[in-house]
Protein backbone atom coordinates (compact mmCIF):
# COMPACT_ATOMS: atom_id res chain seq x y z
CA UNK A 1 0.00 0.00 0.00
CA UNK A 2 1.45 3.36 -1.02
CA UNK A 3 1.69 6.30 1.36
CA UNK A 4 -1.03 8.08 -0.61
CA UNK A 5 -3.35 5.09 -0.28
CA UNK A 6 -2.64 4.90 3.46
CA UNK A 7 -3.47 8.59 3.79
CA UNK A 8 -6.70 8.22 1.83
CA UNK A 9 -7.69 5.23 3.94
CA UNK A 10 -7.00 7.21 7.13
CA UNK A 11 -9.18 10.04 5.79
CA UNK A 12 -12.03 7.62 5.03
CA UNK A 13 -11.83 6.07 8.49
CA UNK A 14 -11.79 9.51 10.10
CA UNK A 15 -14.87 10.57 8.13
CA UNK A 16 -16.72 7.39 9.09
CA UNK A 17 -15.94 8.03 12.77
CA UNK A 18 -17.29 11.58 12.48
CA UNK A 19 -20.27 10.68 10.30
CA UNK A 20 -21.52 7.63 12.24
CA UNK A 21 -22.90 9.47 15.31
CA UNK A 22 -24.06 12.36 13.12
CA UNK A 23 -25.93 10.06 10.72
CA UNK A 24 -27.51 8.30 13.68
CA UNK A 25 -28.89 11.65 14.84
CA UNK A 26 -29.99 12.63 11.34
CA UNK A 27 -31.89 9.37 10.88
CA UNK A 28 -33.53 9.73 14.29
CA UNK A 29 -34.64 13.23 13.25
CA UNK A 30 -35.87 11.91 9.88
CA UNK A 31 -33.42 14.03 7.88
CA UNK A 32 -32.85 12.39 4.47
CA UNK A 33 -29.45 12.07 2.81
CA UNK A 34 -30.07 14.63 0.06
CA UNK A 35 -30.65 17.43 2.59
CA UNK A 36 -27.34 16.70 4.28
CA UNK A 37 -25.63 16.46 0.89
CA UNK A 38 -27.06 19.85 -0.15
CA UNK A 39 -25.73 21.49 3.01
CA UNK A 40 -22.32 19.82 2.64
CA UNK A 41 -22.06 20.99 -0.98
CA UNK A 42 -22.88 24.58 0.04
CA UNK A 43 -20.44 24.42 2.97
CA UNK A 44 -17.60 23.21 0.74
CA UNK A 45 -18.06 26.27 -1.48
CA UNK A 46 -18.53 28.66 1.44
CA UNK A 47 -15.38 27.50 3.26
CA UNK A 48 -13.32 27.49 0.08
CA UNK A 49 -14.46 31.02 -0.72
CA UNK A 50 -13.83 32.28 2.81
CA UNK A 51 -10.52 30.61 3.66
CA UNK A 52 -8.69 29.39 0.57
CA UNK A 53 -7.84 32.50 -1.39
CA UNK A 54 -4.30 33.27 -2.55
CA UNK A 55 -2.18 36.17 -1.29
CA UNK A 56 -5.06 37.64 0.65
CA UNK A 57 -7.38 37.74 -2.35
CA UNK A 58 -10.70 35.93 -2.64
CA UNK A 59 -10.47 32.80 -4.79
CA UNK A 60 -11.97 32.76 -8.27
CA UNK A 61 -14.84 30.46 -9.08
CA UNK A 62 -12.44 28.40 -11.15
CA UNK A 63 -10.15 27.89 -8.16
CA UNK A 64 -13.10 26.98 -5.93
CA UNK A 65 -14.18 24.48 -8.57
CA UNK A 66 -10.73 22.91 -8.67
CA UNK A 67 -10.21 22.55 -4.90
CA UNK A 68 -13.77 21.39 -4.13
CA UNK A 69 -14.22 19.06 -7.09
CA UNK A 70 -17.51 20.75 -7.97
CA UNK A 71 -18.32 22.13 -11.40
CA UNK A 72 -18.25 25.90 -11.98
CA UNK A 73 -22.02 25.76 -12.49
CA UNK A 74 -22.46 24.14 -9.06
CA UNK A 75 -20.06 26.65 -7.48
CA UNK A 76 -21.94 29.57 -9.00
CA UNK A 77 -25.26 28.18 -7.77
CA UNK A 78 -24.00 27.71 -4.20
CA UNK A 79 -22.45 31.19 -4.08
CA UNK A 80 -25.85 32.70 -4.91
CA UNK A 81 -27.40 30.89 -1.93
CA UNK A 82 -26.98 31.71 1.77
CA UNK A 83 -27.89 28.87 4.11
CA UNK A 84 -26.21 30.32 7.19
CA UNK A 85 -28.35 32.51 9.42
CA UNK A 86 -27.19 34.79 12.21
CA UNK A 87 -29.44 33.05 14.71
CA UNK A 88 -28.15 33.66 18.24
CA UNK A 89 -30.11 30.89 19.98
CA UNK A 90 -27.00 29.33 21.50
CA UNK A 91 -26.69 32.38 23.72
CA UNK A 92 -29.85 31.20 25.50
CA UNK A 93 -28.19 28.21 27.10
CA UNK A 94 -24.88 30.08 27.47
CA UNK A 95 -26.64 32.67 29.59
CA UNK A 96 -28.63 30.10 31.54
CA UNK A 97 -25.42 28.23 32.40
CA UNK A 98 -23.76 31.44 33.59
CA UNK A 99 -26.73 32.20 35.84
CA UNK A 100 -26.60 28.68 37.33
CA UNK A 101 -22.86 29.04 37.93
CA UNK A 102 -23.41 32.31 39.75
CA UNK A 103 -26.08 30.67 41.86
CA UNK A 104 -23.66 28.04 43.16
CA UNK A 105 -20.49 30.18 43.32
CA UNK A 106 -21.46 33.77 44.21
CA UNK A 107 -21.30 34.33 47.99
CA UNK A 108 -24.41 36.51 47.80
CA UNK A 109 -26.45 33.52 46.67
CA UNK A 110 -24.87 30.78 48.79
CA UNK A 111 -25.64 30.05 52.45
CA UNK A 112 -22.95 29.47 55.16
CA UNK A 113 -23.01 25.72 54.40
CA UNK A 114 -22.14 26.37 50.76
CA UNK A 115 -25.60 25.49 49.46
CA UNK A 116 -27.43 27.65 46.93
CA UNK A 117 -30.06 29.80 48.61
CA UNK A 118 -33.75 29.78 47.84
CA UNK A 119 -34.14 33.35 46.61
CA UNK A 120 -37.10 35.66 45.98
CA UNK A 121 -37.94 36.72 42.44
CA UNK A 122 -37.57 40.37 43.41
CA UNK A 123 -36.63 41.96 46.72
CA UNK A 124 -35.36 45.28 47.96
CA UNK A 125 -33.93 43.72 51.14
CA UNK A 126 -31.98 40.64 50.05
CA UNK A 127 -30.28 39.11 47.01
CA UNK A 128 -32.97 38.11 44.52
CA UNK A 129 -33.31 36.21 41.27
CA UNK A 130 -33.58 39.40 39.22
CA UNK A 131 -30.21 40.58 40.57
CA UNK A 132 -28.66 37.15 39.90
CA UNK A 133 -29.75 37.29 36.25
CA UNK A 134 -28.65 40.90 35.79
CA UNK A 135 -25.23 40.01 37.20
CA UNK A 136 -24.57 36.89 35.13
CA UNK A 137 -26.83 36.60 32.07
CA UNK A 138 -25.27 39.28 29.91
CA UNK A 139 -28.45 41.19 29.21
CA UNK A 140 -31.35 38.69 29.27
CA UNK A 141 -34.52 39.49 31.17
CA UNK A 142 -34.96 37.58 34.40
CA UNK A 143 -38.35 36.29 33.24
CA UNK A 144 -36.89 34.67 30.10
CA UNK A 145 -34.07 33.03 32.07
CA UNK A 146 -36.54 31.85 34.72
CA UNK A 147 -38.74 30.25 32.05
CA UNK A 148 -35.73 28.45 30.56
CA UNK A 149 -34.56 27.14 33.94
CA UNK A 150 -38.02 25.97 34.95
CA UNK A 151 -38.68 24.24 31.61
CA UNK A 152 -35.29 22.52 31.74
CA UNK A 153 -35.91 21.34 35.32
CA UNK A 154 -33.00 23.29 36.78
CA UNK A 155 -35.20 25.46 39.04
CA UNK A 156 -38.71 25.74 40.41
CA UNK A 157 -40.87 28.60 41.71
CA UNK A 158 -43.15 28.49 44.74
CA UNK A 159 -44.82 31.58 46.21
CA UNK A 160 -42.40 33.88 44.33
CA UNK A 161 -39.44 31.99 45.79
CA UNK A 162 -37.00 30.40 43.31
CA UNK A 163 -35.23 27.17 44.28
CA UNK A 164 -32.26 25.62 42.49
CA UNK A 165 -32.92 21.96 41.67
CA UNK A 166 -29.68 21.16 39.83
CA UNK A 167 -26.62 23.27 38.97
CA UNK A 168 -26.49 22.33 35.29
CA UNK A 169 -28.66 23.12 32.30
CA UNK A 170 -30.18 20.35 30.20
CA UNK A 171 -33.40 20.51 28.25
CA UNK A 172 -35.84 17.61 28.17
CA UNK A 173 -35.07 14.69 25.90
CA UNK A 174 -37.22 15.90 23.01
CA UNK A 175 -35.96 15.03 19.50
CA UNK A 176 -37.59 18.21 18.19
CA UNK A 177 -35.96 20.43 20.83
CA UNK A 178 -34.32 23.25 18.86
CA UNK A 179 -31.96 24.12 21.69
CA UNK A 180 -30.58 20.58 21.76
CA UNK A 181 -30.00 20.67 18.01
CA UNK A 182 -28.26 24.02 18.36
CA UNK A 183 -26.22 22.67 21.26
CA UNK A 184 -25.07 19.77 19.09
CA UNK A 185 -23.93 22.11 16.32
CA UNK A 186 -22.13 24.62 18.51
CA UNK A 187 -20.42 22.08 20.77
CA UNK A 188 -19.21 19.98 17.84
CA UNK A 189 -18.03 23.12 16.06
CA UNK A 190 -15.94 24.19 19.06
CA UNK A 191 -14.30 20.77 19.41
CA UNK A 192 -13.45 20.41 15.72
CA UNK A 193 -12.21 24.01 15.51
CA UNK A 194 -9.81 23.26 18.37
CA UNK A 195 -8.54 20.07 16.73
CA UNK A 196 -8.24 21.85 13.37
CA UNK A 197 -6.08 24.52 15.00
CA UNK A 198 -3.85 21.91 16.62
CA UNK A 199 -3.24 19.85 13.48
CA UNK A 200 -2.84 22.84 11.16
CA UNK A 201 0.92 23.26 10.47
CA UNK A 202 0.37 27.00 9.90
CA UNK A 203 -0.99 27.55 13.43
CA UNK A 204 1.39 28.10 16.32
CA UNK A 205 0.69 27.72 20.05
CA UNK A 206 -1.62 24.70 20.12
CA UNK A 207 -4.80 25.05 22.15
CA UNK A 208 -5.36 22.80 25.14
CA UNK A 209 -7.12 19.58 24.17
CA UNK A 210 -6.72 16.25 25.94
CA UNK A 211 -8.41 12.88 25.90
CA UNK A 212 -8.30 10.20 28.63
CA UNK A 213 -8.91 6.60 27.56
CA UNK A 214 -9.07 3.35 29.53
CA UNK A 215 -10.47 -0.02 28.55
CA UNK A 216 -11.86 -3.04 30.40
CA UNK A 217 -13.60 -1.13 33.19
CA UNK A 218 -15.76 -3.59 35.18
CA UNK A 219 -19.39 -2.82 34.41
CA UNK A 220 -20.38 -2.57 38.08
CA UNK A 221 -17.90 0.32 38.48
CA UNK A 222 -19.27 2.34 35.55
CA UNK A 223 -21.62 4.51 37.62
CA UNK A 224 -18.84 5.30 40.09
CA UNK A 225 -16.51 6.35 37.26
CA UNK A 226 -19.19 8.47 35.59
CA UNK A 227 -20.12 10.17 38.85
CA UNK A 228 -16.47 10.95 39.63
CA UNK A 229 -15.90 12.51 36.20
CA UNK A 230 -19.15 14.50 36.45
CA UNK A 231 -18.26 15.96 39.86
CA UNK A 232 -14.67 16.81 38.94
CA UNK A 233 -15.66 18.28 35.58
CA UNK A 234 -18.50 20.35 37.03
CA UNK A 235 -16.15 21.82 39.65
CA UNK A 236 -13.59 22.66 36.95
CA UNK A 237 -16.26 24.13 34.67
CA UNK A 238 -17.57 26.32 37.49
CA UNK A 239 -14.05 27.52 38.35
CA UNK A 240 -13.13 28.34 34.73
CA UNK A 241 -16.47 30.05 34.10
CA UNK A 242 -16.10 32.21 37.20
CA UNK A 243 -12.51 33.16 36.30
CA UNK A 244 -13.32 34.09 32.70
CA UNK A 245 -16.34 36.10 33.82
CA UNK A 246 -14.10 37.90 36.34
CA UNK A 247 -11.59 38.80 33.62
CA UNK A 248 -14.32 40.18 31.37
CA UNK A 249 -16.08 42.12 34.13
CA UNK A 250 -12.85 43.84 35.19
CA UNK A 251 -11.53 44.53 31.70
CA UNK A 252 -11.27 48.13 30.52
CA UNK A 253 -14.24 48.13 28.16
CA UNK A 254 -13.83 51.83 27.46
CA UNK A 255 -10.56 51.24 25.62
CA UNK A 256 -10.30 50.51 21.91
CA UNK A 257 -8.73 47.12 22.55
CA UNK A 258 -9.84 44.46 20.11
CA UNK A 259 -11.96 41.62 21.49
CA UNK A 260 -12.53 38.07 20.25
CA UNK A 261 -16.05 36.70 19.66
CA UNK A 262 -15.94 33.93 22.26
CA UNK A 263 -13.68 31.90 24.52
CA UNK A 264 -14.43 28.91 26.70
CA UNK A 265 -13.83 25.26 27.51
CA UNK A 266 -15.70 22.08 26.66
CA UNK A 267 -15.97 18.94 28.80
CA UNK A 268 -17.66 15.63 28.08
CA UNK A 269 -17.65 12.04 29.33
CA UNK A 270 -17.63 9.21 26.79
CA UNK A 271 -17.92 5.44 26.99
CA UNK A 272 -18.90 2.35 25.05
CA UNK A 273 -21.74 1.85 27.53
CA UNK A 274 -24.06 4.22 25.65
CA UNK A 275 -23.45 2.37 22.38
CA UNK A 276 -24.30 -0.96 23.99
CA UNK A 277 -27.48 0.48 25.53
CA UNK A 278 -28.59 1.80 22.15
CA UNK A 279 -27.98 -1.60 20.51
CA UNK A 280 -29.98 -3.35 23.21
CA UNK A 281 -32.90 -0.91 22.79
CA UNK A 282 -33.19 -1.51 19.04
Amino acid sequence: MTMNNKFNQAIRQMLIQIFRPLVKIMLRLNVPFHEVADVLRWTYVDVANSHFGINGKAPTKSRISVITGLSRTQVDKQMKTDLLTDDDNHNVWHRAVRVLTGWVEDKDFVDPEGESKVIPLESANEPDFKTLVERYSGGSTYRSILDDLVISGAAEVNSNQVKLLRPYYLTKNDPDDLQKIDFLGVSTQYLIETIDHNINPNCEDPKFQRIVYHDHLPKHLYNIAESYVRDKSQALANDVDEYLAHLIRHANHESDEETIPYVGMGLYFYSGESQQQQKNSQ
